[in-house]
């Protein structure tokens, strides 16, 4: 019947049950808590004593305790993970009940461990909390009141931890609410006071400059985001890493003002700087004036697309003119931007110096990363035309004569490429790797190669002394804010497409095993469901939805999302089996379910 009221107040505003609970009740439905059952809660004993949140918020909360040691209340502090790291309790006779539910020091009240409670659904909330009695999910913990306030750093705006009061449910009193969120405060001040000089240094500027300006004013430095209340309202969760990397970017270059755009319109900005002309701490604070505001992107149904600043130009196509392979097709290659991470810079830079001694190469990497662009744009920086052959589409006496073939088309000045050596016969990879060793013709030859563990592959590039590897997709993901565009242009040639910054930071959330080749397939669909001239997010297919992270992996991150993913598909979803068969807590598990941004429900990728 409680949970009942629970899904019905999540979708009945007018239920009785208060919206805050019945979310909670949701999820830690979708969980798989168990309501009536006793409570299993992880517990690791291993607790820092003289943690960062310890030391700052032991002296406040003990003067508090002093004033309340004849009560039956406790005060508890949790860290960002929902473990409970320390208590204090008023009077004797409390330890008995809090023991017998297991609210004690190491045992972890994550939602997804113990449902619905005033740390877990504080964390879960982000905001202050209180549960009473059945709002709490499981019936081991209805016989207690609690209120959960998180604890944010001031400087860095994360959540250090929560501070949460718990009673029995009879005993409680709701003036203790306003009181835990004063005392929360104060330890908030605590940190701000602990902060580093340059942590200092960048909230006093930010602070400087937000009395001064009554627009967006934001300060940022790596780990911390300030901002002032209109900068809130205007500026997204998913604009922040834009404006870091603008600012950060034109700070390097001693810029202080510039042009950005947003999701929200085009705003210009200014850098505040200190008396000697430096950010504080390797930070930027910003403050912007919005240019063109437009209403902020619609959701996935029912409103309508918003205005958008289109650029001037369209971009270049990323793979040049359309080519015909097989027998050794004339294309011209063309040179457009192609990405701005720093694996992509060392890659042009290498082939820029290689361009300058005309000596074969080969380029090595996944499918789709972008081989062939590369090896056509170094036969675009040597000059002159390009002859490219396919050894997939090379098949019986075709490919038998492909060395002859090559030879002919070096001897007359042309540089050849030739595609995937990989799929060639061993004979012709013996043929080809004569011509590398000792043909005199050979300097303006590139191939391509998938990685391949066979021998003859291996000794077929050993004949090269420069290989190049293209890193895929997944490891250079800044670049897709170049690479879209091009790709719009070569998909859509006739016509202007461009893509909205929410449906761009969609993409660069994606992990693309598929690499370039899966981004212009899924840019080719999305043009399908547009309706303009720009792709929205609306346009993405519904499992790019699914499947891209809420931030950026890194390449280690990335291997252990897909190793737990991998654990949890084989043990059909059943997460204290996929811990097991880690080898790591369960508590552990839904951490790193979280932090990967691995859905909780049947749908795993």
């Amino acid at each position: 019947m409680a949970l009942s009221m629970g899904i019905l107040a999540a979708d009945d505003p007018g239920a009785d049950v208060r919206p805050i609970i019945a979310r909670s009740w949701l999820r830690s439905t979708a969980c798989g808590v168990v309501q009536a059952s006793e409570l299993r809660l992880p517990y690791d004993e291993d607790i820092d004593d003289d943690s960062r949140l310890i030391r700052t918020a032991q002296p406040v909360l003990e003067r508090l305790m002093a004033t309340m040691s004849d009560t039956r209340y406790s005060l508890l502090l949790a860290d960002p993970e929902g473990r409970l790291i320390h208590r204090w309790v008023g009077t004797k006779s409390l330890y008995g009940p809090l023991d017998n539910a297991s609210i004690a020091p190491g045992f972890g009240f994550a939602e997804e461990h113990a449902g619905t409670n005033g740390v877990g659904t504080a964390l879960e909330e982000a905001r202050v909390v209180t549960v009473n009695g059945t709002e709490h999910f499981t019936e081991g913990l209805h016989p207690f009141a609690c209120v959960g306030v998180p604890i944010r750093n001031p400087i860095r705006g994360n959540i250090e931890g929560v501070l949460d009061f718990s009673c029995l449910s009879k005993e409680f009193n709701v003036l203790m609410t306003p009181l835990l969120v004063e005392v929360g405060k104060h330890i908030e001040t605590r940190f701000g006071q602990q902060a580093s000089a340059s942590e200092a240094a960048l909230l006093e500027c930010f602070v400087r400059t937000s009395r001064h300006h009554r627009g967006p004013v934001v300060g940022m430095r790596p780990n911390v985001f300030l901002s002032n209340t209109v900068a809130a309202e205007q500026i997204s969760a998913t604009d922040k890493a834009v404006l870091w990397d603008v600012a950060s970017t034109y700070a390097r270059r001693g810029r202080r003002d510039g042009v950005v755009e947003l999701s929200t319109g085009r705003y210009s900005f200014q850098i505040a700087v200190d008396a000697d002309g430096t950010e504080p701490g390797g930070g930027v604070v910003l403050s912007l004036r919005p240019e063109t505001v437009v209403q902020p992107p619609r959701p996935l149904s029912g409103s309508p697309r918003p205005a958008v600043l289109r650029p001037a130009s369209r971009p270049s196509a990323l793979h040049g003119k359309p080519y015909r392979a097989g027998r050794g097709t004339l294309a011209k290659a063309s040179q457009p931007k192609s990405g701005r991470s720093p694996q992509w810079k060392k890659l042009l830079d290498r082939m820029e110096a290689l361009a300058r001694v005309s000596e074969p190469v080969a380029f090595t990497g996944d499918d789709g990363s972008g081989k062939l662009w590369a090896a056509k744009r170094l036969a675009a920086m040597r000059g002159g035309g390009v002859r490219i052959f396919d050894a997939e589409l090379e098949r019986g006496a075709w490919q038998g004569t492909l060395i002859d073939r090559c030879r002919g088309a070096l001897a007359a000045g042309e540089s050849v490429i030739i595609r995937r050596i990989d799929r060639l016969t061993v004979p012709v990879r013996t043929e080809l790797g004569d011509l590398v060793r000792h043909s005199e013709e050979r300097m303006r030859l590139t191939v391509t190669c998938t990685e391949d563990p066979r021998d003859t592959v291996v000794r077929a590039l050993a004949g090269f002394a420069h290989q190049l590897w293209i890193p895929p997709l997944a490891q250079r993901l800044d670049d897709v804010v170049d690479i879209v565009p091009q790709l719009l242009a070569e998909l859509e040639p006739d016509r202007v497409m461009t893509c909205a910054l929410p449906a761009q930071q969609v993409l660069m959330r994606y992990s693309w095993p598929g690499n370039v080749t899966e981004l212009r397939d899924v840019l080719a669909a999305a043009l399908v469901e547009a309706k303009g001239d720009q792709i929205e997010v609306a346009d993405l297919p519904a499992w790019l939805m699914k499947r891209a992270h809420r931030r950026q992996l890194t390449p280690f991150e990335q291997s252990e999302r897909d190793l737990i993913i991998d654990a949890l598909a084989s043990v059909g979803n059943n997460r204290a089996e996929a811990a097991r068969v880690l080898g790591i807590g369960r508590a552990t598990l839904y951490r790193k379910l979280r932090a990967l941004g691995i859905p909780h429900g049947p749908e795993l990728t």
